[in-house]
């Protein structure tokens, strides 16, 4: 089933939705959540694990994505100690990858955008690469409770399918609302 069929309901009666996504469909399925999202008359905020500001954006346009949509919070630049583009909708974390300073980002992005409001992170299970598992569930539960206070937010997780049966993973999704398997 694709991802517009099983994202339109869980959009309507949940806050927080969980996708699990085959590895090797990853991006494409991200992509297509991102058009659902805009299509159904959301902005957000795309914080990117996987992919620099510069790649992202270069394919999510190509896609037919508006970007003017969208604020980017680039984590990968900083994961892959990449240099960083400069752009007005993409704002870069330091390469230290503070949880505090990446809520702070994602909430201060978050007030910029009027109407519906998505929070997208393209990768949970990436930080966890970089940061000990109780800074990913500290940053997860702050994102659910931050979505929970507010009106019109949707926060949507991303793992990939052959990591969700981790204990953390399975942690974070006893808290969601809907958990959607591709």
């Amino acid at each position: 089933m694709a991802i517009a069929q099983l994202l339109k309901p869980a959009l309507q009666k949940s806050k927080t939705i969980m996708l699990e996504l085959p590895e090797e469909s990853y991006f494409e399925q991200n992509y297509r959540t991102i058009k659902e999202l805009q299509k159904q008359g959301y902005q957000g905020v795309y914080v990117s694990f996987h992919r620099p500001f510069g790649s992202i954006s270069s394919l999510l346009k190509n896609q037919g994505i508006d970007l003017k949509k969208i604020i980017f919070i680039d984590v990968a630049a900083a994961l892959t100690k990449e240099s960083q583009d400069k752009n007005e909708r993409c704002i870069h974390i330091s390469k230290d990858i503070d949880v505090d300073e990446l809520v702070k980002a994602i909430y201060t992005s978050l007030d910029k955008i009027k109407g519906k409001k998505f929070i997208f992170i393209d990768s949970l299970t990436t930080l966890t690469l970089y940061k000990p598992l109780s800074e990913t569930l500290r940053f997860s539960e702050f994102l659910m409770r931050t979505v929970e206070n507010e009106k019109d937010v949707k926060l949507i997780f991303n793992v990939a399918k052959n990591l969700a049966q981790k204990k953390f993973i399975q942690d974070v999704a006893l808290k969601i609302d809907s958990v959607i398997k591709v």
